[in-house]
């Protein structure tokens, strides 16, 4: 199946609705090739179609799956969801950010379906760090190096950087905003292999080379407060999120599970558009 058919698919199934009023999973499928057009090419017999011929499960047909007892539960790994399971929240890209008073009501993106990712970034740590390189990064610390490991797949680091430069064109007055939220912070971090901190079955976005934590402050990761009761909190002006998602990255604080400093390569979620 060529893209071309793919997407004469999706626009029949768009003026169409009647006909699958419940299923947008061709439009789930979509986002895939338009968002990784290196990797996959089509949607076909219920898998997505890669460059290279293979052919991927899109949906392993369980609707009764218990989304957020299955995120916050430590013990589910990463093969208990398929790629149509990382649709299943809409990212509001572009929208007002979450407040105390409004948190994020879904987890976008804290799914990574093994296939897709480690099809795409590497099955093996060794694998995944043969296509590292360090990019230029416009925050600061007291003690590292202005740089960090991303991975070249899919212009993850050329996305960084334009992320960086716009970071450097800021006003003086934006910049001023961002000290010790990027500017003088204690750490941050690129490319780590590692899994999700406290879900040691979860591949961690850092493993893949395609997430950046700009500050490891914990007082705004929710892990950092379990046992407490609920809680929303956030340092994150809303131009810097505007900033990374322009260039394909979702932000950690549209999780309810938040993890404001987390930036994650996803730009799949930037084009589902659900009805």
């Amino acid at each position: 199946m060529t893209k071309r058919f793919a997407l004469l698919l999706l626009l029949f199934f768009s003026i169409c609705p009647a006909l699958h009023a419940d299923d947008d999973t061709l439009r789930k499928a979509w986002c895939y090739i338009e968002a990784y057009p290196d990797f996959f090419i089509g949607y076909e017999d219920g898998c997505l179609v890669t460059t290279d011929g293979r052919r991927i499960p899109f949906d392993d047909g369980n609707r009764s799956k218990g989304y957020t007892r299955m995120i916050e539960d430590h013990c589910v790994g990463d093969d208990a969801f398929d790629p149509e399971d990382a649709l299943h929240w809409d990212y509001p890209a572009g929208s007002k950010i979450p407040a105390l008073g409004k948190p994020p009501v879904g987890d976008p993106g804290r799914i990574r379906p093994p296939e897709i990712f480690t099809y795409m970034y590497g099955a093996t740590k060794s694998d995944r760090r043969k296509k590292m390189r360090p990019v230029h990064w416009a925050g600061s610390t007291v003690s590292h190096e202005s740089s960090m490991l991303m991975t070249t797949v899919n212009g993850v680091d050329k996305a960084l950087e334009a992320v960086s430069r716009e970071i450097e064109n800021l006003s003086a007055a934006k910049k001023e905003d961002l000290e010790g939220i990027l500017f003088h912070v204690d750490a941050y971090s690129g490319y780590y292999d590692r899994p999700v901190r406290d879900y040691p079955q979860r591949t961690s976005a850092h493993a893949y080379g395609i997430a950046v934590d700009v500050n490891w402050d914990d007082s705004y990761f929710i892990g950092s407060h379990r046992g407490e009761p609920y809680r929303y909190r956030n340092n994150m002006p809303q131009f810097l999120v505007d900033i990374f998602e322009r260039h394909g990255f979702i932000w950690g604080g549209r999780w309810r599970n938040y993890d404001i400093m987390h930036f994650e390569y996803r730009p799949e979620l930037l084009v589902y558009h659900p009805r």
